[in-house]
């Protein structure tokens, strides 16, 4: 049996990024299920990205965070 779900985009952190030279927010897509399931995790993440992400484009940077590939810049 299939249940619906909600999918909303939650900031994780805030991060300096070095190429930007400016402060940037990362986003986790998460996977929430209308209905409780016992024993099962209260969330999937699907997707990530950054509010610099279209900038980052534009820019032609490379990194994950932007959709562009390459390395994750704020990788710890």
């Amino acid at each position: 049996m299939m249940t619906e779900s909600n999918e909303k985009w939650v900031p994780v952190k805030k991060q300096w990024c070095d190429i930007l030279q400016d402060e940037a927010e990362l986003l986790e897509k998460r996977v929430y299920p209308n209905e409780i399931i016992p024993d099962t995790e209260a969330y999937r993440v699907v997707a990530h990205k950054c509010t610099a992400a279209v900038t980052c484009n534009l820019l032609g940077c490379q990194c994950q965070w932007a959709y562009t590939g390459g390395p994750d810049r704020f990788a710890v």
